[in-house]
């Protein structure tokens, strides 16, 4: 079985729909979306969102997202358990709770959104200067109750994160911009709490957003003897507009993740 992958859409519901198109035409039903969906980014989303989902309604596709950081927790906390534990947010577009667990052709799968802002103090400065317009919602962080519910059942094939686990390699190298250092630090300690649940859960691929770049990595537990230690693999989704690296597909069969070119 494929299912469709899709990066931080950030509310870009042009490109989400060219990637849902790319997806129907491999034959894709299903969609995991990875977190910054943008949730409550504009005064009109709303009528947005009720159009990507009649779009996914007539390609006979259901996502699913794990939320974010750059997504609305105060809609999302409002919002009703249907079936299985998922929250509705749309019909077609469902939300998973941290520590949230499905099954896909067989695979078992574990989910865990949330990641810390390191864009906080520039967010709540753009909050001052627009009124009442939220841009960061505190609940965005990975909590030690997240951990916990996350853990609680156990190994699963896949994980389904917006955050990845400390310290990947290729991320680490990636992160370059200067932010607020109490932002960073803090940040970093929700991604510390995220780890300690990959550690625990010791998926065999865990496939993320959040760092906006292409990641084809492992992660192995720290001090851990490498020879013993067998590694999670580690794939990561890009942002809306990268065309090459935003969309992929994943094979349940051999759990191998590819990514599409949707510039075609």
């Amino acid at each position: 079985m494929l299912i469709g992958l899709i990066g931080d859409v950030h509310a870009n519901h042009s490109w989400l729909a060219r990637s849902l198109d790319a997806l129907h035409a491999r034959g894709i039903t299903t969609v995991i979306q990875v977190g910054d969906l943008g949730i409550g980014f504009s005064p009109t989303g709303g009528r947005a969102w009720h159009h990507v989902n009649d779009h996914l309604a007539e390609l006979g596709m259901t996502m699913y997202v794990a939320p974010g950081n750059h997504d609305n927790y105060d809609q999302i906390d409002q919002l009703e358990t249907v079936a299985v534990g998922w929250l509705e947010f749309r019909e077609r577009i469902l939300l998973a709770p941290r520590g949230h667990r499905s099954e896909h052709d067989g695979r078992t799968f574990v989910w865990l959104g949330g990641a810390g802002s390191v864009d906080r103090s520039y967010r709540l400065r753009l909050e001052g200067m627009r009124g009442a317009r939220t841009l960061w919602w505190p609940q965005e962080a990975v909590t030690d109750a997240d951990v916990e519910a996350t853990i609680e059942g156990g190994h699963a094939d896949v994980m389904i994160s917006h955050d990845a686990p400390y310290p990947v390699p290729s991320i680490e190298r990636s992160l370059t911009a200067k932010f607020d250092l109490h932002d960073v630090n803090d940040a970093h300690q929700s991604r510390l709490r995220f780890t300690q649940a990959v550690a625990a859960v010791r998926p065999s691929l865990l496939i993320h957003g959040h760092y906006h770049v292409p990641v084809n990595d492992t992660w192995h537990q720290p001090f851990a003897d490498p020879e013993a230690d067998t590694p999670v693999r580690v794939c990561g989704l890009a942002r809306d507009g990268d065309d090459t690296h935003g969309v992929a597909l994943l094979d349940t069969a051999t759990l191998t993740v590819e990514y599409l070119n949707i510039s075609g």
